[in-house]
């Protein structure tokens, strides 16, 4: 029986060490992998033999297999993902908006004005000059050439952000769609006495994902299953169940699309004004605050220039003493439609 017993002593410490190799090896084979978390063996002694003078060890066996976790760090991760999903999609758009207006290589509206305003104090000192005259017609030209592309670039670029945040709401649907089918997978899991440890980094993987795209919080219920909220509360995940976000146009914002929560009662509820944070953020505030404050400045330049040099140019007198004309087409006061009325 001694030696019987020394056997099965032996198998368990074979066995148990062999489960710790291939959990190491696991770990080895994902280190590179987004989202793993390293997974630990806990050990624990057989039941004992009662014997004489006491009880006789049995050896051991792996008790369980977990994941070394941290849920603090986890959030704090969660959160400044959130962030990071805002700050790249607003650095990313403003990247773009960047070279539309040419000013770093001498061919924007800065320049424009500069050679406008030159031409125009040549025609002043010389007004019988006509190759001054031509100069001066072709610098207007150049000029209201520039806003109006720039105007037409800030439209093209605010649809194109606006076809990113229709992208990103559907992206975000995919992973809420994706965290509900792990939660049905871990608990059925979990319910067997399993730890579905790798289970758990994939839905924390793409409850990363989701937190990139829009603020987001969780809790986790006794069966293994996360209810994921977003914004100030709105449910998107609960257990095996999800709800939608829709891009809806806004009439009120020229049609472009405001993300909305539909709760499945055949209303939708506005959340673009409360997302704090995530690339959805980040997206809104460029396309509705950034583009908009750029095009209200170009169109304040472009009716100050109108305004300014019809007055002036009405008060003087043409070469055949034509008189009250106006320079630039007097309707034209926005960047997109200024334009130069003489030839």
């Amino acid at each position: 029986m001694a030696i019987n017993r020394l056997v099965e002593i032996g198998k368990s410490a074979l066995f148990t060490a062999q489960q710790a190799i291939t959990v190491a090896g696991h770990n080895i084979a994902n280190v590179n992998t987004p989202g793993y978390s390293r997974q630990e063996v806990t050990l624990a002694e057989n039941r004992p033999e009662n014997g004489s003078p006491g009880q006789i060890g049995t050896g051991v066996h792996t008790e369980s297999i977990r994941r070394a976790f941290d849920s603090f760090v986890d959030a704090q991760l969660l959160a400044s993902r959130e962030r990071l999903g805002e700050f790249t999609a607003s650095s990313n758009s403003l990247a773009r908006l960047e070279p539309l207006f040419g000013d770093a290589n001498n061919q924007g509206i800065g320049a424009g004005l500069n050679e406008f305003f030159g031409a125009l104090q040549d025609v002043a000192t010389n007004p019988s000059d006509l190759s001054a005259r031509t100069v001066f017609l072709s610098k207007a030209t150049v000029l209201t050439g520039r806003l109006n592309q720039s105007a037409a670039d800030l439209t093209a670029a605010q649809e194109s952000i606006d076809r990113q945040v229709g992208q990103t709401i559907t992206d975000a649907n995919r992973l809420t769609n994706q965290i509900a089918d792990l939660n049905i997978k871990i608990a059925a899991a979990e319910s067997r006495g399993q730890h579905a440890n790798d289970l758990r980094d994939q839905r924390g993987v793409a409850l990363a994902g989701l937190g990139e795209l829009i603020e987001v919080s969780s809790i986790e219920d006794a069966t293994g299953q996360l209810t994921v909220f977003a914004g100030r509360g709105q449910v998107l995940v609960d257990k095996e169940r999800t709800y939608q976000l829709v891009g809806v146009p806004d009439l009120g914002n020229n049609g472009l699309l405001a993300v909305h929560y539909d709760a499945g009662t055949g209303a939708t509820t506005n959340l673009s004004s409360v997302i704090q944070s995530g690339k959805l953020k980040g997206l809104l505030d460029v396309r509705d605050q950034t583009i908009p404050s750029l095009r209200a400045s170009l169109d304040t330049l472009a009716s100050e220039v109108v305004t300014q040099v019809n007055q002036q140019h009405r008060s003087g007198f043409g070469l055949d003493g034509s008189t009250n004309l106006d320079f630039f087409v007097p309707t034209g006061t926005t960047a997109g439609t200024m334009a130069v009325s003489l030839t």
